[in-house]
């Protein structure tokens, strides 16, 4: 009797674990089949007319819907005081330019991991637990992707920001200035250095996309929370940058300004 129950509890104590490993720890399969023209039946110009001929897309990590969605200041808790609403310059922009501006919320799906974010943004892929443990080493992203699109396209691409998108994208930025990333106590070398070179990259004519990528808020969070004095002071940053990006945008272009996770 007594061998009995230690079998029923060595079998379920087994089937948890090959639950827990199918289910928790599952890998993903990637293909590295690429989409080309060749796929369909059609003609050379089987790909949509863009409509905007320059892209800027800046990410700023860890960017939640409250930051910029407007409130009036007398609703504001007191516990939110130093992040709700704290991008009030591009607030303004959406709320008098309904016609050019749109403001949506996102929900990433976990896990969180700047790295796994990155490969959800750029291949459309779902990550997985198991890869969060990758975030400190991302190897060469192999699988179809939207930057080796753009490249084969003929498009040129600059980054500036964040050096995790050098270790998966090797080579395929036309100009790239990439900073540490992994030093939370660090809120401003990588942001400042994003500030301070990306509006001269903009003014050159000889790209298609700029990549920008910022620290400051995510590693604000880690290091104080979102209830601090420094979180305000860093969205008031991002503020002024996003606003300067707007009034920089050339004429056949579009901006793009995302979160990764929140």
């Amino acid at each position: 009797m007594q061998l009995s129950k230690l079998v029923l509890l060595a079998i379920g104590y087994i089937s948890g674990l090959l639950i827990f490993q199918r289910g928790f720890l599952l890998k993903r399969q990637i293909l590295k089949n690429k989409s080309t023209c060749e796929d369909v039946f059609a003609n050379k110009n089987c790909w949509i007319e863009p409509v905007y001929n320059k892209t800027i897309w800046l990410i700023i990590d860890a960017l939640r819907f409250d930051f910029i969605d407007p409130i009036a200041e007398k609703d504001v808790d007191f516990s939110e005081r130093y992040f709700r609403g704290q991008m009030p310059k591009v607030a303004k922009i959406l709320k008098e330019n309904p016609k050019n501006s749109r403001l949506f919320e996102f929900e990433a799906d976990p896990p969180t991991t700047t790295l796994q974010r990155l490969k959800a943004l750029t291949t459309g892929t779902l990550p997985t637990f198991i890869e969060a443990g990758e975030n400190f080493g991302g190897a060469e992203i192999l699988e179809d992707n939207l930057i080796d699109q753009v490249k084969n396209s003929g498009r040129n691409i600059t980054f500036l920001g964040d050096d995790t998108w050098i270790s998966i994208f090797p080579g395929r930025f036309n100009r790239e200035y990439p900073a540490p990333s992994f030093d939370i106590k660090d809120l401003h070398t990588v942001d400042d250095m994003v500030e301070s070179k990306i509006y001269d990259e903009i003014e050159k004519d000889d790209w298609q996309i700029v990549i920008g990528h910022c620290l400051g808020v995510d590693h604000c969070g880690h290091r104080y929370g979102p209830d601090h004095p420094e979180m305000k002071k860093k969205l008031n940053q991002m503020d002024n940058i996003v606003f300067n990006l707007i009034k920089k945008l050339p004429e056949d272009g579009i901006l793009i300004v995302c979160g990764d996770h929140d």
